[in-house]
């Protein structure tokens, strides 16, 4: 809660939708609710932080079941330096999310599906506070995080594999990396494509590895030529907004948060080069 307000019975639920997918209601956010915070959000891409921290805390006294609302004070305090209250507000939206499951909703056989869009409050939240607990280095609770994500909403519109697959290498278990490359088998995404080869060459399976790194080539070449530079710079505009798929972009952000997995697995990059280089 924010401001020891508490949560009315029912403002916040989660209820069937439709045979195994369920979604939260939020009854008391009207429309009027929502042009408001409308409003604050038109303000916080303007960058008019406080401005729009002062709406949201507004919003929040007089609905603090707010989830979206949390989460986007929680930016804001991130953005302005205010790590440890970013942390509390994302762990007190989580708290609250999570508060709502009756005991009828089963987890690993129960969805919230991104295409509802109350879902897509809680399930921004939940990444949020996932990756909050990765950047604190507590990775099997980060981990935990990112798999109930995962059961929630299997079609993954979040990219939360490529966080599964990243927490994965830095527990040290390539087995549950490619259980989870082949769960999105056909996936074209870096960290799928990439981790997969990563993964196999870790199990001492180079030969799977060399023909996984071919696949992998193909499809992203420009991520093999980040991984095998000497020195890594940013492109050139690079807009944190947006990643272009193919891009230059694409493949920094790839080496900026996988490249050392490649780099602390001894070989990897020779068998990059040469695969890279045939």
């Amino acid at each position: 809660m924010i401001g020891n307000k508490k949560i009315p019975a029912s403002s916040i639920q989660v209820v069937p939708f439709f045979k195994n997918e369920w979604h939260f209601q939020f009854p008391r956010l009207d429309d009027r609710v929502y042009d408001m915070f409308h409003q604050a959000l038109e303000e916080f891409d303007a960058g008019n932080l406080g401005k729009a921290e002062r709406s949201i805390r507004l919003l929040l006294e007089g609905y603090p079941e707010f989830v979206d609302a949390y989460h986007h004070l929680a930016m804001i305090l991130d953005k302005t330096r205010r790590h440890k209250q970013a942390r509390q507000v994302w762990e007190s939206a989580v708290r609250i999310g999570l508060d709502a499951f009756p005991n009828t909703f089963k987890r690993n056989r129960h969805r919230l599906p991104w295409g509802i869009l109350d879902n897509r409050p809680f399930l921004r939240v939940y990444h949020s506070w996932g990756l909050q607990l990765f950047e604190e280095e507590k990775v099997e609770q980060a981990l935990a995080v990112f798999n109930e994500i995962l059961s929630f909403n299997p079609n993954d519109n979040q990219g939360i594999r490529a966080l599964v697959i990243d927490c994965h290498f830095h527990l040290h278990q390539p087995e549950k990396v490619l259980a989870i490359c082949r769960r999105y088998a056909g996936d074209t995404m870096e960290e799928v494509l990439y981790g997969r080869p990563l993964a196999l060459f870790q199990l001492d399976r180079e030969l799977e590895a060399r023909m996984a790194l071919r696949d992998a080539i193909q499809i992203l070449p420009n991520v093999a030529k980040e991984l095998l530079k000497k020195t890594h710079r940013p492109p050139r505009n690079l807009n944190f907004n947006y990643v272009t798929h193919g891009g230059a972009d694409q493949a920094y952000y790839y080496w900026e948060h996988n490249g050392q997995h490649w780099t602390n697995t001894k070989g990897a990059l020779d068998l990059l080069s040469s695969v890279f280089h045939e």
